[in-house]
């Protein structure tokens, strides 16, 4: 019997967690923005206790940013007194091209959250890549993991890294375009002057729903039910951006949209990508 691979390490959490914000709540239900607030533990903190967090203070350090986000969230009515039960799993995988050759070293999570009577709330999906800052895109490739793991070099497990020709079509216009530059500010960014990854998602929702009402359709029962992000290029504090997007279905409604930088060049692929899901509330 073949001995097991220690890159094939699977840690799970599971916790409670008090609601935070009334603000994260809309119509009692869980506002799809804030569903990443409450698996941070699982997600974030039970993998760094039991691996190891990365030194930032390391220019030449690996790291594994956050590469694509899939969320889903259930139409039902929560108690705000009442915490939530969150339960979650975190393994590394790989994805690979057409030849079977490694491309990517990732970190997934899959993730629910229930409420007090068992319930399900949302799910989600994330996918860190490990990665190094550096300006060549070939040394920027991870290939085998940090021997200070401890875990071996590379895991068994294959899965497939989501990109933007996915959320977008390339082959046609926008059907929502916004004219007017807008800018990130500092209350959107982090320490080092990221957009926060929730932002993009607020953003486009905004965007969105106003492209939709022109459009003539009803928001009144329309919710927000399901995103998938993609983060191909961080944007900053004072850059400025362009929002477009595409009808991607009518059965349920799915919208794709993208950020575009201000400073690219014409034509320049987007910068990050927003797919959304439209559900009708009963």
């Amino acid at each position: 019997m073949p001995a097991r691979n220690p890159a094939d390490i699977v840690v799970r959490a599971r916790y409670r967690e008090a609601l935070g914000e009334v603000g994260e709540v809309d119509r009692l239900a869980l506002r799809l923005s804030s569903v990443l607030s409450y698996m941070a533990r699982a997600h974030f903190v039970a993998w760094h206790k039991k691996i190891g967090a990365p030194d930032f203070t390391d220019p030449a350090g690996i790291f594994t940013p956050l590469a694509t986000v899939e969320i889903e969230v259930e139409d039902v009515a929560v108690d705000p007194r009442q915490p939530f039960q969150v339960r979650g799993e975190t393994y590394l995988a790989k994805s690979v091209d057409q030849s079977g050759a490694l491309r990517h070293l990732v970190r997934q999570g899959k993730h629910t959250v229930y409420d007090a009577r068992g319930t399900l709330v949302a799910r989600a999906r994330l996918t860190n890549v490990f990665t190094r800052y550096h300006p060549d895109p070939a040394r920027r490739r991870v290939t085998e993991l940090p021997p200070e793991f401890g875990i071996g070099s590379v895991p068994s497990r294959v899965t497939e890294l989501l990109g933007i020709e996915a959320l977008i079509p390339e082959d046609r216009r926008p059907d929502f375009t916004e004219e007017r530059e807008r800018v990130w500010h500092y209350g959107q960014t982090d320490a080092n002057r990221h957009v926060n990854g929730m932002e993009y998602l607020r953003s486009m929702e905004q965007f969105v729903a106003d492209g939709l009402h022109r459009a003539g359709h009803d928001l009144r029962r329309l919710y927000f039910a399901g995103a998938r992000l993609v983060y191909r290029k961080p944007c900053f504090r004072g850059e400025g951006y362009r929002r477009v997007a595409w009808y991607r279905g009518e059965a349920p409604l799915v919208v794709g949209g993208a950020f575009l930088k201000a400073n690219d060049p014409p034509g320049a692929r987007p910068a990050d990508a927003v797919e959304l899901t439209l559900a009708q509330h009963e």
